[in-house]
């Protein structure tokens, strides 16, 4: 019986899935697009098309497992609090995880051995994430300011980033990300400096 070949989006979850798989066993320098391709079931062709490298690949692959562990990115969260405070802990708990997941299994595998290409590839992915990271924020602030809590959203990105560099820091050092942490953040730190720079604002 002959094998049907795996296409689309199937193809990509065993390529990712066949990545993930060496990278934990093998490590970054045992990663190669022969044994991703014979493991998922591919041609190497097909794998050659897609990445550059066997390390955009790798990136690729735990950006998959970040997402499906998290349920989606971080400014698609739903919210389902009635303030700023609820909202702030609803996507920082998103993106505690999406830090947890690559701090648990991937930190020590990527920058122990970035080159300087490597280096330019997670710099791209870093503007990216902050991208999406100040769109997670925008709306939390959107919505405070309907409520009437904050009197703008016309915040710089940096207050804006600062919850996201904070955290990314925790997970660089090797520490263990907890509620507690994430209750200090918003609770002394987010909020207090959200409602300061809104009222500042105003004042101006």
């Amino acid at each position: 019986m002959t094998k049907t070949r795996r296409r689309g989006v199937e193809l990509e979850k065993a390529i990712f899935q066949a990545t993930r798989e060496i990278l934990a066993t093998e490590g970054l320098a045992g990663l190669t697009f022969p044994k991703v391709a014979a493991a998922a079931g591919t041609s190497k062709p097909v794998i050659y098309r897609r990445w550059k490298s066997p390390f955009e690949l790798s990136l690729a692959a735990v950006q998959d497992q970040i997402k499906a562990e998290n349920n989606g990115r971080t400014d698609e969260v739903v919210f389902t609090g009635d303030s700023l405070r609820e909202d702030l802990m609803q996507v920082m708990k998103r993106f505690v995880i999406s830090m947890n997941t690559f701090g648990q299994s991937y930190v020590t595998t990527f920058f122990s051995v970035l080159n300087q290409e490597q280096g330019t590839v997670i710099s791209k992915i870093v503007e990216e994430s902050s991208t999406i990271d100040i769109h997670a924020i925008d709306r939390v602030l959107e919505r405070a300011q309907t409520r009437g809590e904050i009197t703008t959203t016309a915040f710089s990105n940096d207050l804006k980033l600062l919850p996201f560099e904070w955290l990314r820091y925790h997970v660089f050092t090797r520490e263990t990300i907890g509620d507690d942490k994430v209750k200090l953040l918003v609770d002394d730190i987010l909020v207090p400096a959200y409602r300061h720079a809104g009222s500042a604002s105003e004042k101006a």
